[in-house]
């Protein structure tokens, strides 16, 4: 059995406006599953097919697709009817790759690096109530650095500096680290609020994958990652958190090996505490699943 540790790093209260949080005590043991999640529907909309982010809003599945496609949030029903398309009019899609929301913002997430070579990471901030009457959008942003990032030479797919998944919890934003090279992830936080932000590791966890979506429940109980390695799918269930130690507590790793060569790109827990995961479009077509997250916690 694999036992994982993580690095406690304070991180300092500066001048660009970031409060300080520390964490964490060590994880429980890991233990992995192999777990076939529900098929919601694989008939969806080919204007999704690169879909990447997911977050639910009243009661429909919001997306974004990939890097370079449309600076457009896509929404869909339950059966996977496509039923908004809200173009972004002031912001291209540079590589957008996750969305988080809060009561009154959907975050998009334009900070994919594949090569690790970005400077210009940021989060763009959508209002809620602009949604409902709008079309044509416009939003602001919020745009950081890694701080621990020091070589910005272009390494494709071979490097521990790019980004596809992030969450809002409290008055903060959390980042996950998708990393190519050691198949860890970092956690990061800044403000909400907009700025020019240098972002400190706050802890790592050896998730022994890539990380490409995450979440949170209302109750702040339970964080979810999920993400891929060698063609196949996982997922971390983080359950019986306190605070803002999202790596402590129980972790619970999946193998959802039913989806095969599918590249799950999306994660979001509905407000009934349900949660459902997105595929892009590869070899299957695209399609949002559903993880009966509390019945595994039960059996674990």
């Amino acid at each position: 059995m694999r036992y994982f540790t993580y690095t406690i790093l304070a991180l300092l209260i500066s001048t660009l406006g970031m409060a300080q949080k520390t964490c964490c005590k060590q994880a429980n043991a890991l233990k992995t599953v192999i777990y076939s999640p529900e098929l919601i529907s694989d008939q969806l909309s080919p204007k999704v097919n690169e879909q990447s982010g997911m977050v639910w809003h009243k009661d429909l599945f919001w997306v974004i697709n990939d890097s370079d496609c449309l600076p457009e949030l896509l929404a869909y029903d339950i059966n996977g009817e496509l039923k908004k398309n809200l173009h972004i009019s002031n912001a291209s899609n540079k590589d957008w790759e996750d969305l988080a929301e809060d009561e009154q913002y959907i975050y998009i997430g334009d900070f994919g690096n594949n090569r690790g070579a970005r400077k210009d990471l940021r989060v763009l901030r959508v209002l809620k109530s602009d949604m409902d009457k709008q079309t044509e959008l416009v939003v602001d942003s919020i745009t950081f650095v890694w701080a621990d990032q020091q070589n910005f030479e272009k390494r494709n797919m071979k490097h521990d500096f790019d980004c596809e998944a992030f969450f809002a919890y409290g008055d903060s934003l959390y980042f996950f680290t998708k990393n190519w090279a050691n198949k860890k992830t970092r956690l990061y936080s800044m403000s909400k609020l907009p700025g020019d932000y240098k972002l400190k590791p706050i802890a790592e966890f050896d998730v022994d994958f890539m990380v490409t979506g995450a979440d949170i429940t209302a109750d702040g109980k339970t964080v979810a990652l999920v993400g891929y390695k060698n063609y196949r799918t996982y997922m971390m269930l983080f359950t019986n958190i306190e605070g803002e130690n999202f790596f402590a507590g129980n972790a619970l790793r999946l193998d959802l090996e039913s989806l095969g060569g599918s590249q799950t790109e999306g994660l979001v827990f509905t407000d009934k505490n349900e949660l459902y995961i997105n595929t892009e479009e590869t070899r299957l077509p695209q399609a949002v699943y559903k993880v009966d997250w509390k019945r595994l916690i039960r059996n674990r």
